[in-house]
């Protein structure tokens, strides 16, 4: 009688103890689940991206070319740093609702719209095409200074296709047996040719 009644005593406490953890753990695993948030990011660039994170925590995401990753950071406002197509961006970006980040070929957008919850990198990285031509007659070295720092050389006649995020640069020629300097402003289809003066 005495076995009977530990038995069903132990088998009592067994269900209650299956009813409390049933109730505090899934709290835990929704608590948990609140605390994060889904990042997708879609890379049909030209090679791989690496995005920085910093903010609640600390993250390093690699996203191999063609492929599509989705992680699981802390939710909250972070700093990035955004490495693609051979130039960096800066900003800030908003994990505090799921977010999907396409990748576009360099110097496309990945949208015409912008879709609820996505992230364009292609608008992140503002890039354009430029042209340089060298009318110098000599051999130069350009020095790029502005939202990325860039050294192009050219020969004598030389004309060159830079893809670089759009803005306003200072630039150092050093060619023409002298250093010079001025300014540009990086756009869509931008000509600038250096003679010397």
């Amino acid at each position: 009688m005495k076995k009977k009644l530990a038995l069903r005593g132990f088998v009592l406490g067994l269900a209650l103890l299956a009813l409390v953890a049933g109730a505090v753990l899934p709290q835990r695993t929704v608590a948990a689940a609140e605390d994060v948030v889904r990042l997708t990011i879609n890379n049909d660039g030209d090679g791989d991206i690496w995005l920085l994170l910093n903010g609640p925590a600390y993250y390093y995401l690699h996203v191999p070319v063609g492929t599509t990753r989705i992680y699981t950071p802390k939710r909250g406002v972070y700093d990035y740093t955004l490495y693609s197509c051979g130039t960096f961006v800066k900003g800030e970006l908003d994990l505090t609702t799921q977010k999907t980040i396409d990748v576009p070929a360099c110097g496309l957008k990945a949208h015409t719209g912008e879709p609820l919850n996505t992230v364009d990198a292609g608008k992140m990285l503002n890039l354009v095409d430029v042209t340089f031509k060298n009318k110098t007659g000599r051999y130069m070295l350009l020095i790029l200074e502005g939202p990325s720092v860039y050294v192009f050389r050219f020969n004598s006649g030389e004309s060159k296709e830079y893809t670089i995020p759009m803005g306003y640069y200072s630039y150092t020629l050093y060619g023409c047996g002298s250093t010079y300097t001025g300014n540009l402003y990086a756009r869509f289809h931008k000509v600038k040719e250096f003679t010397c003066p």
